[in-house]
Order: C-alpha cells, then structure tokens, then sequence
C-alpha cells in the first residue's frame, strides 16, 4: 500500500505534472519511499545499504519518470521493478541472497499452505522458503510479503497477470507436496 493516501486520479495527475518538472516527484517520493525502502530491506537486512539502494531507485525513475506510462497499474508496481533490478545487480556481484521475514509476514502464506501456527511449522515453512529458486521466491515474496496484486507482480516481474497468478498457485502447491501439508 502506498505511504501516504494518495488515490489513482491523483497519482495520474502527479505524475504528469513530475514527468514535465521534476521537483513535483516529491509528492510520490513521499508516498512511496517507505514502501520501497521495507521492499528492500526485507532482501538485505543492511540499512544502510538498503537506503542506498532505495536512493538509486528513486534516482533511476526520476530519470526515466519522462517516458513512464501508467498502464492502469500504481507507480508502485513500477518502482518494485527497478527495486528488484537494483536488488538483482547488487546480489549479482555479491554472489548472494537474503531473506528476512517476520513472523507475521509468513503467516498469510502458512495458512494457504495449511499449515498451523506453531513454532516447529514456521520453521518448516522457512525451509521451504529458502530452498525455493530466486525466481519463485520472488513471486511468493511479491505476493505474500509485499501484498502485490497480480497485476503488479506481472509488471514487477515482466510476465502477464494470469501468468504470475499461476505460477504463484503452482509454487503454493509444490510448498504443500513439500510440507506435507493438509491443505
């Protein structure tokens, strides 16, 4: 969700207005900079380099900002993307990637995957996670951990909806197989 409450229509507007004069970015800056910044954090558990990474974002879509075109999609989806793609090259050369998850943010995914909220479980389900492919990790972390849509995890990741709908529901069922859950 956005950090401040700024609906479509006005988020169109600004976004027209920032894409012919740059300082009116600031509005969606500040709606989106926390969202961003958790995004990233959440994959490098540094904040320093988290807000590093969140900067060279914010700078990359204030450069390409003159040629963004909504698609009916939130700048969020948008944002996402080159947070993943700055997230993707700094791993890249780091040879390495992190995943910290609360509790809480896992218990959305254990309860589609059927299993109970005990300690023994969660860890389980944080096994499964990590032993996941980059790839798929990302589309449960998207869906689960970030609260994208589908639509917005088809912009993030490059694919259609219905595509990222599906791999999503197949990655979920492969995580049952593999927890041997009842769900």
């Amino acid at each position: 969700m956005m950090g401040s409450a700024m609906n479509t229509n006005e988020e169109i507007r600004v976004l027209r207005e920032a894409q012919s004069d740059p300082q009116a970015f600031t509005p969606l800056y500040a709606a989106n900079h926390a969202l961003i910044f958790r995004f990233i954090h959440r994959r490098t558990n540094q904040r320093e380099l988290s807000a590093d990474l969140t900067q060279q974002v914010f700078l990359k879509a204030l450069l390409a900002l003159p040629g963004y075109e909504p698609r009916g999609l939130p700048l969020r989806a948008w944002l996402y993307r080159i947070a993943l793609n700055e997230l993707r090259m700094y791993w890249r050369k780091k040879k390495e990637v992190v995943m910290d998850l609360s509790w809480a943010e896992v218990r959305e995914l254990r309860a589609e995957v059927g299993l109970e909220e005990q300690e023994e479980d969660m860890l389980r389900l944080t096994l499964a996670l990590s032993r996941l492919p980059v790839a798929k990790a990302r589309l449960i972390e998207l869906r689960y951990f970030d609260g994208a849509s589908f639509a917005e995890i088809g912009q993030v990741m490059g694919i259609a909806e219905d595509a990222a709908k599906m791999r999503v529901h197949r990655i979920l069922r492969s995580m049952r197989q593999y927890l041997g859950s009842r769900a």
